[in-house]
């Protein structure tokens, strides 16, 4: 329920004001707001209504005193290749062609997953000594998630710049959210949401210089990288304005009409066990 709601209420205006013709993200400014694949659309909005209704619910029960690790790495690390593969046709798909648009798309979508799982590496060996296998994810999606607003205008080298920003920012990002103790069990807010802004934001810096003249040539007038920049915060602050509003009203219906949590008994057996009366690992006895 409110999956739906939220598709419905949160993410189709926000699709609306940025990609439609008439809408006012996209007519922000002189160039409007950039957002190639969703950077705001998609990550910021789902980061930062993630992060409204971790707080609304409450912690799992037990944490952070009862460690809460990944329970299965192996399907971690497949899920993160998955998601690498397929962001090729999120984010090259989104050009609507198979041309130099597209090409860009993809080459730069390779660098920033790449330089961000690098960058995430260097950062833990630094910090710890070893590299971990959820640390190599957790940079993947990095680097994919910052690089989705920018796809459309970035080089390669602003591509490598963005995917270790956003690694080094998430990390920093996840490290507060450990001490704050608030629970996003699968980091929705500190990566998604995180580096999304981080993208939307910074890839103002990078933007090709022929993308920035053929815009200036477009609106027979000058624009320099500041403007963009203020357009690309207004869209950002905008975006999350309205995620943190919407998603408050949303989890407050559904939670008084049909509940967002089971009961003590049921959460500490298991979903697997209390709502579909099976385990997904058949040596666990949730009795």
């Amino acid at each position: 329920m409110f999956i739906a709601l939220w598709s419905l209420f949160v993410y189709s205006p926000l699709c609306h004001w940025v990609w439609a013709s008439d809408g006012f993200l996209f007519n922000l400014g002189a160039n409007g707001a950039i957002d190639f694949a969703g950077g705001t659309v998609v990550h910021i909005s789902a980061g930062v209504s993630a992060l409204v209704a971790a707080l609304y619910l409450g912690a799992r029960r037990g944490y952070p005193k009862t460690a809460m690790a990944p329970n299965n790495l192996v399907m971690t690390l497949m899920g993160a290749g998955l998601l690498w593969v397929g962001w090729f046709g999120f984010n090259a798909g989104s050009s609507v062609s198979s041309g130099l648009d597209t090409a860009r798309a993809l080459t730069v979508t390779q660098v920033a997953a790449a330089s961000g799982a690098l960058a995430w590496m260097l950062i833990e060996a630094i910090r710890h000594g070893k590299a971990t296998s959820l640390g190599i994810a957790s940079g993947i999606l990095a680097g994919l998630v910052v690089i989705t607003p920018a796809a459309g205008v970035v080089q390669p080298i602003g591509a490598m710049a963005l995917g270790c920003l956003a690694s080094a920012i998430c990390y920093a990002g996840l490290s507060i959210k450990n001490k704050l103790g608030y629970d996003d069990s699968l980091d929705v807010f500190g990566i998604h949401g995180v580096a999304g802004i981080v993208g939307a934001v910074l890839l103002t810096f990078f933007i090709r210089p022929s993308w920035m003249a053929a815009a200036v040539q477009k609106i027979g007038g000058t624009w320099s990288t500041w403007q963009q920049l203020g357009v690309q915060l207004s869209a950002v602050g905008i975006t999350i304005l309205f995620s943190i509003v919407s998603t408050i009203v949303l989890v407050v219906l559904v939670e008084k009409t049909v509940g967002l949590r089971i009961d003590e008994r049921g959460e500490m057996a298991g979903l697997d066990h209390s709502l579909h009366g099976e385990a997904g690992y058949g040596l666990i006895n949730p009795n």
